[in-house]
């Protein structure tokens, strides 16, 4: 039997995973692949790419049906690889020295990114507007997991503001179990802290962590809610001034894994720095908790300081956090006291603007009060 594809494929290797770059035809590639959206829900995150959208696929649809027509990014695929993790027991995709075999028109590949190109080249496809003539080029993995593929995703979308940041947040933690808490990035444990800060009932943050996708379960009747980014970024803040840097040097390749004691304490360093590199982990989070709560029943059921709970009043309270952390240190009684000197009424009458100044607005105001000017 002729098999469905056969074609050169160039190796690479890089320190993630090694990868082959083959061009394909569209009119087959559109038949052997799948690509399912990112759903939070059952505390799992199920998918790795954002759901699809139909204007942007009419529009790469009209557009591969011009003579300007141009795709030279890759499609990131995942191949041998079923939709529930297992792997197909047969017709799988193997090399033949230095060829790619596809042996039939299964969909036996996850589309790690790409999935409105390719959604668009099938929509030219069907209109009867593109033949076999047209190629596309790949980078094809093999067996890449599902947090694999996610990571994948994250990590070349991140940076160009493609991806909501509170998705790619999510993304970058989707398997937090997979890995010892000792290896944990900065934002890695921050983005495990916003998960427990939603799901638990005395969590002042319940149900209301915005995770810039479909959720599933939550109380349509929440009249409020935090992006994750918000509240990761100022986590993160507490204990790293460049969490991507601190990624990277946790992660750096060596014959032995660096744990987070790798990395350096400087002299303007943020102030639970040290906790983070000690794994104080529980006393951190419970000083989060806590201060949150205390926020929550001073400030956030007023009508006069509702805009506390806003995401400028949640970024400027980080703030403050910072500040007496940088006083107390994880003396949470210290700094939970010293929140019983902010007068309320004053802060009430602060003209908060809604945009980025708000933020500074309330933590001008909150520093004057408690002397941390």
């Amino acid at each position: 039997m002729d098999n469905y594809f056969n074609g050169p494929a160039l190796f690479v290797k890089q320190p993630f995973r090694e990868f082959y770059i083959i061009s394909i035809p569209a009119t087959k590639l559109v038949n052997i692949c799948y690509s399912f959206p990112a759903i939070y829900g059952e505390e799992l995150l199920n998918g790795v790419q954002r759901g699809l959208n139909d204007k942007r696929i009419s529009n790469i649809a009209e557009f591969s049906k011009t003579e300007n027509a141009l795709f030279p990014n890759s499609i990131i695929l995942s191949a041998n690889i079923l939709p529930d993790g297992t792997s197909p027991e047969e017709e799988c995709w193997y090399l033949d020295g230095a060829n790619l075999v596809i042996p039939s028109d299964k969909k036996y590949a996850s589309i790690v990114d790409g999935q409105h190109r390719l959604a668009g080249l099938k929509k030219a496809i069907e209109s009867g507007d593109i033949d076999e003539t047209f190629s596309v080029v790949c980078a094809v993995y093999f067996k890449l997991t599902a947090p694999e593929q996610a990571e994948v995703f994250a990590t070349i979308n991140f940076n160009q503001q493609k991806v909501d940041k509170s998705l790619a947040y999510q993304l970058f933690g989707y398997d937090l179990d997979a890995d010892d808490k000792k290896y944990w990035a900065p934002d890695t444990l921050a983005i495990y802290y916003s998960r427990l800060l939603n799901k638990m009932e005395e969590s002042p943050f319940f149900n209301r962590v915005n995770y810039g996708m479909a959720q599933i379960g939550v109380d349509e009747n929440i009249d409020w809610s935090i992006s994750t980014s918000s509240l990761v970024e100022g986590i993160t803040s507490l204990f790293s001034s460049n969490p991507t840097s601190d990624r990277y040097e946790i992660h750096k390749k060596k014959l032995i894994r660096n744990e987070r004691d790798c990395l350096k304490i400087k002299s303007n360093s943020p102030p639970l720095r040290q906790a983070f590199i000690d794994k104080k982990d529980k006393s951190i989070f419970d000083l989060i908790l806590n201060y949150f709560k205390k926020w929550s029943v001073m400030a956030w059921q007023s009508e006069n300081t509702l805009f506390m709970r806003k995401t400028i009043g949640i970024q400027a309270s980080f703030d403050i956090l910072k500040d007496l952390c940088n006083m107390y240190g994880l003396d949470q009684s210290a700094i939970l006291e010293r929140l019983d000197d902010v007068n309320l009424n004053k802060l009430g009458n602060v003209e908060v603007n809604y945009s980025g100044i708000g933020r500074s607005q309330i933590r001008n105001e909150l520093r004057d009060q408690l002397n941390l000017n």
